[in-house]
């Protein structure tokens, strides 16, 4: 299998036209592009000669493209035959949960309905054999047409291939259950605590230790090991003003531990190019 470089204003299969580069990593690019027989905007990902695992990307995409839940970015074309290997995806407008936080933290009700509908869609995932493995601020969207959307399914972590660390590593629901939670801190705080690369400011101290530990439903219970038992202690219908008062509580005493010690959380940093750990 051969990959090629692409520049804008390439046409590829004739019909997804290149218009601007939206993130490169080390031997990958995402493009915004057309696709001129429908005649609407897509997300084309494409590979440098000699990307490694390409087969391991396309083979994730071809997995996601097997989920029907709407609110997960759909994979419309794959291909890795003829000479080039590229993968076309739905383009998500709306604005990325860092887009959202560039004014600081979000109310606690809307940081707990956007986590839990994206617990929800992951749970669908999980339950198909999928996981996520690189969830980031940048993975989760909100659309005014469709509500949540969540990117990368499978396809981020397989970019990242060796890169991947920690639960991510060796156990796929782990890895997005404490992602799930360090979106739903990043939301309440507008600070991020997982590894994975963020133009959110790193979190303290505390918020590392949160993100291992407080996925529980009550004190002294098991930390929740997957998207499913972590959705039981996210807000649902019932029971959701108690638990808005408890995340605005817990948003309240991370901005008190690092108050004059941290960069404020509307203040978003501009990542160079990724190497590949990074993704």
């Amino acid at each position: 299998m051969s990959t090629y470089t692409s520049e804008p204003g390439t046409r590829i299969a004739g019909r997804y036209r290149l218009v601007d580069q939206v993130t490169t990593g080390n031997g990958w690019t995402r493009w915004k592009a057309m696709d001129e027989t429908l005649a609407r905007p897509v997300s084309v990902l494409t590979f440098a000669p000699g990307f490694p695992r390409v087969s391991q990307v396309v083979t994730a995409a071809r997995a996601a493209s097997r989920l029907t839940d709407p609110r997960m970015a759909q994979v419309f074309d794959v291909e890795d035959a003829g000479g080039q290997a590229y993968i076309v995806l739905e383009w998500v407008g709306g604005e990325t949960l860092t887009e959202m936080l560039a004014e600081g933290p979000l109310d606690p009700g809307r940081a707990c309905s956007l986590v839990s509908d994206a617990t929800r869609a992951l749970m669908g995932a999980h339950a198909l054999g999928q996981a996520h493995l690189q969830l980031t601020p940048d993975s989760l969207c909100w659309t005014r047409s469709s509500g949540i959307k969540i990117t990368g399914l499978g396809i981020d972590g397989a970019l990242a291939g060796d890169g991947l660390t920690g639960p991510a590593a060796y156990d796929p629901a782990v890895a997005d259950t404490m992602a799930l939670a360090g979106l739903l801190y990043a939301a309440l705080t507008g600070y991020w605590p997982g590894e994975q690369p963020s133009r959110l400011p790193a979190a303290p101290g505390l918020g590392r230790r949160l993100l291992g530990h407080r996925l529980r439903g009550h004190p002294g219970a098991a930390p929740a090991a997957d998207p499913a038992g972590a959705a039981d202690h996210y807000p649902g219908r019932a029971g959701r003003r108690d638990q808005q008062r408890r995340a605005a509580g817990a948003a309240a005493r991370a901005r008190a531990a690092r108050a004059g010690r941290l960069p404020g959380p509307g203040r978003l940093r501009r990542l160079p190019q990724r190497p590949e750990r990074a993704r």
